[in-house]
């Protein structure tokens, strides 16, 4: 009794080992997924470009980041962005080498590894379009775990703010050609001029 007790406990640490085993080893061959963040920057105004609005032709570079947290190399890893809230806002610039898949509508980076607790970074770049006819503002969207918003507003033309009704601000093209004043300026000057010569005339006619 006592031997079949001894021999069903050895069994029993031997399944225990066996799971722990089987548990520890899978839990290593499991791929780490590294931690993934995108931010923006307009390249053209200097700023953020989530704290300021672009405008067509504006200059927007993404940089995005692929963070490895684990103690382990990831090897082999395929940075990935999608482009669904872009190709429609913007005109693309430079990929940094990756290559655009029109299936996922993606731009796709050649494999990489990355350290222990070391990250890979790429970018790329895109010009704003102009906005629709009648279209006042557009959001453009990108997500990379995170997702980023930039607001597209139409160019600004030179001009002199002024007050339109209905509103508490509007905003008119210059004006162009000569200045009214300039107009009244010379006319006066024509108009001496006129009479001064009818008058020398007058006097002449006499003589």
């Amino acid at each position: 009794m006592q031997k079949k007790v001894i021999i069903g406990v050895v069994v029993l640490l031997v399944i225990v080992i066996g799971v722990i085993w089987f548990l520890s080893s899978h839990k290593n061959n499991q791929t780490t997924a590294p931690l993934l963040s995108v931010s923006a920057f307009n390249q053209t105004k200097n700023q953020s470009a989530t704290s300021t609005p672009a405008q067509a032709g504006d200059t927007i570079v993404f940089t995005l980041n692929a963070e490895n947290q684990s103690d382990k190399v990831i090897e082999g890893y395929i940075l990935q962005a999608n482009l669904s809230g872009i190709t429609d806002k913007a005109t693309f610039l430079d990929a940094s080498g990756a290559q655009y898949d029109s299936a996922i509508n993606s731009l796709v980076w050649t494999p990489l590894d990355i350290p222990a607790h070391g990250s890979i970074t790429k970018t790329f770049s895109v010009r704003t379009n102009q906005l629709p006819v009648g279209q006042t503002s557009s959001i453009m969207k990108f997500s990379f775990n995170n997702e980023i918003s930039i607001m597209i507003s139409p160019a600004r033309v030179a001009g002199n703010s002024t007050t339109v009704p209905g509103t508490s601000m509007g905003f008119h093209s210059p004006s162009t050609g000569a200045s009214p004043w300039l107009e009244i300026v010379l006319a006066l000057i024509v108009s001496t001029a006129f009479v001064f010569r009818k008058k020398m005339l007058g006097i002449t006619s006499r003589i």
